[in-house]
């Protein structure tokens, strides 16, 4: 084999290669560490990495085996307080999130809120069983309801109860609570007080005009109806029906919107009886205007609770403020005298529907959305929607909310007499007891009239009317004070309009001997509206008297029925002395 210098240097250069891999091999070997030097001395191979490889390799292990030396000096409470502390600040930071991730009963996300909000299951067990009852008790009438629940905690969170809360349904006049709330932010953004639109907004929520309706959705949305004679899919008319989005815009901007259906005028409106043009286009569509009780509830929390539009949140909430026994509420029916409500109602010949906010005399405040299918159109006014407020009555009571709200007296006129509390019960006449799911506690007594000449079917004084029997209850009253009274009967359709008087037995001075002591008699139709407390009205019983409420036989035809079933008698608040006053009732300062 020949040599050369170009053989040698490929030599060199191959072996180089070599040396420099098995080195790269022995690089984490300290045993190997005096071999490869001696081959790099050898082919001239300056290899100081690896030397420096090796110290610093020496020296990590150094520092490593000194440091778990120091770790294993630690003590106690060197290695227990940064642990303390992390969990300390752990534990602040999530006490500060003021965002909570509201779920429905199946589990799916709604939306980010401005408000601490937790599922409540305890909540929703009460909130169900509740729902079976009154769906029990009037099973003919009712077999709907869907409903959300916001109950305000004593720290200022909320629990939530829900039950079907994504379902929609038609809105009905539930939608002016959105249409108002689109209003002030419209009269906001265009640099007005929050009332601007005052001059129909008010009408709306007061009169339930849908007319007023009708221009304010114009207004706002600056898209009054009108032809598109190239139908739907032209882009004039999708560029009008995307000014029509305003309402619906403004609740996503929210986060509110959903799945609702916020777009339509409710008719008749100012731009007819049905909807026609573009309107009718958008309605062939979308169909009614819908809503879900989730979504509702929330927009009610925002605007009780200043979440948007702070501003304008007296002015709002003094739209929809409400008296609890009137045509404005259907949950109302259930609460004590006293309670604030803020409440919009929507009805159909079907259904009742209703967003409310709720203060108890005591403070609790309570939020409830409900949608069902109960309404009951046989007149009296405001009865027609009341089926509602056996779930408001029965929720509260289950939750134990009336703690520290005003006494209560109610008389069953089966029971009465069994419990010994000083309230006596007095029976005239051959009564039998009945029983029915729909008695206040399932028996009620009953017989046939009389006959004889009624009265009109309004409130006056007369005197008492005799030939006739009668179940008479006398109340003790503990405490002075202003009581709305209340009657619960059975309903069935050979009942008949059936007096109640009543007669406050106030003993007056005594020195006056003379006084004539009138009697209230109120007619009250017992054919209708049954299970549910009947409103006679509010008197002011003195402690120590008598009041008695008399329900007689007189007037009512032979071929009827007379029941006697069970009476309420609530306090109402009494502050600084002044009967009814509740101290809810002075409202705090507000931004506006």
């Amino acid at each position: 084999m020949s040599f050369s210098v170009k053989n040698y240097k490929k030599m060199y250069i191959n072996e180089e290669e070599e040396i420099l891999i098995n080195n790269s091999k022995f690089n984490n070997n300290n045993h190997r560490y005096s071999e490869i030097v001696d081959l790099n001395r050898e082919f001239g191979i300056n290899n100081n990495n690896n030397k420096n490889n090796f110290k610093e390799q020496d020296e990590e292990e150094y520092n490593n085996k000194e440091l778990y030396k120091q770790k294993r000096r630690l003590g106690f409470k060197e290695k227990v307080i940064p642990i303390v502390i992390l969990v300390i600040i752990t534990a602040m930071v999530i006490g500060l999130v003021v965002f909570s991730i509201p779920y429905d009963s199946s589990s799916n996300s709604f939306n980010l809120s401005p408000f601490v909000i937790n599922i409540d299951d305890q909540l929703l067990t009460v909130a169900i069983e509740s729902r079976q009852y009154l769906l029990s008790v009037h099973n003919s009438t009712i077999t709907k309801l869907d409903f959300v629940i916001l109950l305000m905690e004593p720290g200022g969170s909320w629990s939530m109860a829900t039950f079907n809360g994504d379902a929609l349904s038609n809105a009905t006049e539930c939608a002016y609570l959105p249409f108002l709330a689109s209003a002030v932010n419209w009269c906001i953004q265009n640099g007005n007080d929050p009332h601007c639109l005052q001059m129909v907004a008010q009408p709306m929520m007061d009169s339930f005009s849908s007319i007023t309706t009708g221009i304010l959705i114009d207004i706002i949305t600056n898209a009054p109806n009108k032809p598109f004679p190239q139908g739907p899919t032209s882009s004039a008319f999708q560029q009008w029906q995307s000014q029509r989005m305003y309402v619906e815009n403004f609740l996503d901007s929210i986060g509110l919107l959903g799945n609702q259906t916020l777009i339509n005028k409710v008719y008749p409106s100012n731009s007819g009886p049905t909807p026609s043009q573009g309107e009718g286009m958008i309605y062939n569509i979308t169909g009614p205007n819908y809503m879900d009780p989730y979504n509702a509830a929330m927009l009610m929390l925002y605007i009780v609770h200043s979440g948007i539009l702070s501003s304008g949140t007296s002015y709002m909430t003094d739209l929809i403020s409400r008296q609890t026994f009137s045509q404005y509420t259907s949950l109302g029916f259930g609460l004590p005298p006293g309670s604030i409500i803020h409440s919009v109602l929507g009805t159909t010949n079907t259904d009742v529907n209703e967003i409310a906010h709720m203060v108890l005399p005591n403070g609790n405040e309570i939020i409830i959305s409900a949608f069902s299918d109960g309404y009951q159109n046989y007149g009296y006014t405001p009865y027609q929607s009341s089926i509602l407020g056996m779930f408001t009555e029965n929720l509260l009571e289950n939750l134990n909310l009336n703690q520290g709200n005003p006494p209560k007296i109610i008389i069953s006129a089966t029971y009465c007499n069994q419990l010994n509390d000083g309230n006596v019960v007095t029976v005239k006449g051959p009564w039998l007891i009945g029983e029915s799911i729909q008695a206040y506690n399932k028996t009620f007594y009953y017989i046939q009239g009389t006959g004889g000449n009624n009265y009109d079917n309004s409130s006056s004084e007369s005197s008492t009317v005799n030939n006739s029997y009668t179940i008479e209850y006398m109340i003790d009253i503990q405490v002075s004070g202003l009581y709305e009274v209340c009657v619960w009967f059975p309903s069935c359709s050979n009942h008949s309009t059936v007096s109640y008087s009543i007669s406050p037995n106030d003993q007056g001075p005594t020195w006056d001997t003379t006084s004539y002591k009138p009697t209230y008699t109120y007619y009250i139709s017992q054919i209708h509206y049954g299970a549910r407390w009947i409103l006679l009205d509010s008197f002011y019983f003195l402690q120590g008297n008598k009041p008695t409420i008399t329900i007689s036989t007189w007037g009512v035809p032979t071929t009827s029925t007379v029941v006697a079933d069970t009476i309420k008698l609530t306090m109402w608040p009494n502050v600084k002395g002044i009967p009814g006053f509740s101290p809810n009732f002075v409202l705090e300062n507000t931004q506006d």
